[in-house]
């Protein structure tokens, strides 16, 4: 691996980077391929994300179109002559507690002999935006050479649909050729704080905020991506990353949340011909449950406003009163199931929104910890804070279980519900099966 670039030379670094990928097109495309205008121009445009026009010219050239979209979208009305895969055909929807995972080899093999798919072809993928990062890092994985993603998606299709589906003749594809592109924690953790190694964390900002992978840096999938859902022009991304001291000369691990804005970052950079990327898929729902991983904050401290009225409840040798037992427990995941469905208790997931709009205990409720505080970072007034929890369903006369991925939300709330009087108090920090999302 070469020696990183200093910080002036980043910006020119990542602006290589983005011409590498004209340089590489045979490589990538086969000679079959690159001897076409289309992939000659695909090349030109960063080898992998391609326009409308190149999409068509490569379909008359005999690449295949795949539609990664529902059936149902697909029946709607789909491009003249793509086949319907289902993206979500290569993903479990969880594994052991951690949300959107490759399926087996055996899966992923059949569905792509279904297709009628084999290394030999060109394909052309798209979903709704320029990143359908979850079908992308499956086929990179499976070991095809030849795939293209459309720029924009289905909306970035001008002419015609159809709604006369297509039969694939299935093929006889084994994954022959795969190639692991996913790293595991243990993996990561040996690259923390290594000089060489950049750690992206795909989430939104928000998320990110409340807790990420030590040393990460922020870079939200949604955000590479204009209001068309285009990818925005590579110079303006090459800013960006150059702006983040995200080198091409690095080696780079992508994770997010579950995996998906992880994918479509991945996507992202192999576009603009970072060659060095490690897929972190279990992402942020596996690195959190784990006490001894560590995680940073990126947020300010926060500081309580005394003059806000708010109280402490404590015992007699001033502990905080909570839980059963008057002190607050770890519940297991039994006694978590069964207050899910305990009218009498509640509760609150105080992880960001986006990360509870993704997956969340079912009947759990979600306060975010930091809308507690003022912009100055100072704990809201108590008659703001009793209107913000029992907005919720949060009241005293339940019992509370707090649900975080980290000890400093969870003792906040721990800290802000004691100071309103709130007496019973428990904690799930756990791994949990069954997520529920929006």
């Amino acid at each position: 691996m070469s020696p990183r670039f200093p910080l002036k030379k980043s910006l020119r670094s990542v602006l290589l980077a983005v011409s590498l990928p004209a340089l590489a097109a045979t490589a990538h495309t086969g000679a079959a391929v690159a001897a076409t205008p289309a992939a000659a121009q695909a090349a030109q445009q960063g080898n992998i994300i391609i326009s409308a026009d190149q999409a068509k010219k490569l379909a008359a050239s005999g690449a295949k179109i795949i539609d990664l979209r529902p059936a149902k979208d697909y029946a709607a009305g789909h491009i003249p002559g793509a086949i319907n895969l289902p993206w979500i055909k290569f993903n479990q929807r969880e594994v052991d507690g951690v949300r959107n995972e490759f399926a087996s080899d055996e899966v992923i093999e059949r569905e792509l002999a279904a297709a009628g798919l084999s290394y030999d072809d060109t394909l052309v993928i798209y979903e709704n935006s320029a990143l359908p990062g979850r079908a992308y890092v499956v086929f990179d994985y499976a070991g095809f050479k030849k795939v293209h993603v459309l720029d924009g998606g289905v909306g970035a299709w001008k002419e015609k649909l159809s709604t006369e589906a297509v039969t694939p003749q299935p093929s006889a594809f084994k994954l022959s050729q795969k190639k692991e592109i996913r790293v595991d924690k243990k993996f990561v953790e040996g690259k923390v704080g290594k000089a060489d190694v950049t750690i992206i964390d795909g989430r939104d900002e928000e998320a990110y905020l409340d807790g990420h992978i030590p040393g990460a840096k922020s870079l939200p999938a949604p955000k590479l991506l204009t209001a068309e859902r285009t990818l925005k022009p590579q110079s303006a991304l090459a800013q960006v990353l150059a702006d983040k001291q995200i080198n091409p000369d690095d080696e780079i691990v992508s994770y997010c949340g579950s995996g998906v804005y992880a994918a479509n970052n991945y996507l992202a950079l192999r576009n603009l011909g970072y060659r060095n990327v490690a897929f972190y898929d279990a992402s942020w729902d596996e690195w959190s449950r784990d006490p001894k991983a560590g995680q940073s904050i990126a947020y300010d401290n926060y500081t309580f406003n005394v003059a806000g009225g708010a109280s402490a409840q404590t015992t007699a040798d001033g502990i905080p009163v909570g839980g059963k037992s008057g002190v607050p427990q770890f519940i297991d995941i039994n006694e978590l199931k069964k207050a899910s469905d305990d009218k009498k208790s509640v509760i609150i997931d105080v992880r960001a929104p986006a990360d509870y709009d993704w997956g969340h205990i079912p009947n759990s409720v979600n306060v975010f910890w930091d809308t507690t505080l003022n912009a100055d970072r100072t704990l809201k007034s108590t008659a703001e804070l009793d209107k913000l929890y029992k907005a919720a369903g949060v009241t005293p006369d339940k019992r509370v279980i707090i649900y975080a991925r980290g000890g400093y939300q969870l003792t906040h709330t721990y800290t802000t519900l004691s100071l309103l009087g709130y007496k019973n108090i428990d904690f799930f920090t756990g791994k949990f099966e069954g997520w529920k999302s929006k």
